[in-house]
């Protein structure tokens, strides 16, 4: 456990616990909430559809992401060349990458600030502050699922990526030296070494790697759903809602969610691709935009892996769960109100058929939102504009990673404490509405 977090900090005295309203019941609100507590504020979490006894809990990228506590995940999506590689990964209609044309008008000045953020020097500078969120990931998660009793949730058997070819694995070379430069720890291995791993793999790689720190949830939701029991035990409250506006009064905050108004001290905007909008109200406008992402569920498959394995040429998960195998992966850039594409779900399918042929029949399709910066970076700090509003979303593909080390932050944001990393880096306005990086102020 990295020296630099203390997992048992010390209450704040009771004359200073405040009345913090969390918004968004995903992981990241979730472990938030939790930590408030554990630091002894009061808090609501409020979501329009809260993990709780009933709920369906679909419409939060923590029920259906590919389940993986990747603390390997230093790399940002955005690296030097990606601008080159686009076109080819757009003419594959199974490749990793959709764009929807009709959205692209609103996308460019994200699309700007993320080919910026892909030269070689702001893939290094970014790859150890995620470092920096990622060492300390697990021992922010520990005393949180020690308290929930979700111990028996996690499966710890690494995580596997395959090449299909010489070249392909050669040409992630400096992905591998990445890796090590920032201690990530890894083994390379050759076919016969992934067969005895994953045997009912079709033997259609070549190489491979396997991250030996890498885990999993066999059921994000049934974890959400006991952080959630957990939250209440303590005396947490859910509020089932949106909140509409956050207003400053004399005293702290007034949420206001359309049919009632409440009074808080702080809030905590966790709300994932939602967020951007609420920001806007705050008066921030922050480059936040939406990868939306799919899985196909493969309810007889579940015993058929061990372990998470990524496809790498693809960026294609495939994971064993409780309830079956969860096929999860690619990347459209359309925003959160165009309709779900099949193709992207028969993307998906054509894959699994190829990959795992004993897999059988896909049962369940899902599209979420998957709340991205351009830089890979979460947004984690207080609002330029309303300092009694702190925000906490933006964590792309590493949201269920990080959200238990988010939450550790944003317990010392409330209580004013000095974060144990520099935040900087993850504040919430770093790009211009038109896309180019911002100097710190």
């Amino acid at each position: 456990m990295p020296a630099d977090l203390q997992m048992s900090p010390a209450p704040v005295p009771a004359a200073e616990a405040r009345n913090v309203l969390v918004i968004g019941a995903g992981l990241v609100g979730l472990c938030s909430a939790l930590w408030l507590q554990r630091l002894g504020h009061r808090v609501t979490i409020a979501d329009r559809d809260p993990p709780l006894p009933g709920s369906s809990y679909r419409h939060a990228c923590s029920y259906g992401n590919a389940c993986t506590v990747a603390s390997y995940a230093v790399i940002p999506v955005a690296t030097p060349g990606i601008a080159w590689r686009v076109p080819g990964m757009l003419a594959d209609p199974a490749g990793p990458l959709a764009i929807m044309w009709r959205y692209m008008p609103a996308l460019a000045p994200w699309l700007r600030a993320f080919i910026a953020s892909s030269t070689a020097q702001e893939v290094e500078r970014i790859a150890t502050i995620l470092q920096g969120l990622l060492a300390n990931a697990e021992a922010a998660y520990a005393p949180l699922h020690k308290d929930a009793g979700t111990e028996a949730l996690i499966r710890r058997e690494g995580a596997l990526y395959l090449y299909k070819s010489d070249a392909e694995f050669n040409a992630d070379q400096e992905r591998f030296a990445l890796y090590a430069r920032h201690g990530i720890r890894f083994d390379m291995l050759d076919k016969s070494a992934i067969h005895d791993l994953e045997p009912n793999l079709a033997p259609i790689y070549h190489r491979g790697i396997l991250f030996r720190d890498g885990h999993h949830f066999n059921s994000p939701k049934a974890v959400a759903m006991a952080f959630a029991a957990h939250f209440q035990a303590r005396g947490g409250e859910f509020l089932s809602g949106e909140v509409l506006a956050l207003n400053p009064t004399a005293t702290g905050l007034r949420a206001e969610l359309g049919h009632a108004a409440h009074e808080y001290d702080r809030a905590v905007v966790a709300g994932g691709a939602w967020s951007k909008d609420l920001a806007r109200k705050v008066g921030d406008d922050i480059l936040l935009d939406t990868e939306r992402g799919y899985h196909v569920l493969y309810p007889d498959a579940g015993h058929l892996l061990n372990r998470p394995v990524c496809f790498a040429e693809q960026g294609f998960y495939m994971v064993p769960m409780a309830d079956g195998l969860r096929a999860a992966g690619t990347v459209e850039l359309g925003g959160l109100k165009l309709p779900m594409r099949k193709a992207r779900t028969d993307a998906i399918r054509t894959s699994v058929a190829r990959f795992v042929p004993q897999a059988g029949h896909g049962t369940d399709e899902w599209m979420g939102f998957r709340p991205s910066m351009p830089d890979s970076l979460p947004v984690i700090g207080r609002s330029p504009s309303e300092p009694r509003v702190i925000y906490a979303f933006g964590h792309g593909h590493i949201g269920l990673t990080l959200a238990g080390v988010t939450g550790r932050l944003i317990a010392d944001l409330v209580c004013d404490r000095q974060p144990f990393i520099d935040l900087n880096p993850l504040r919430p306005v770093r790009f211009s509405p038109w896309g180019r990086p911002l100097a710190s102020r």
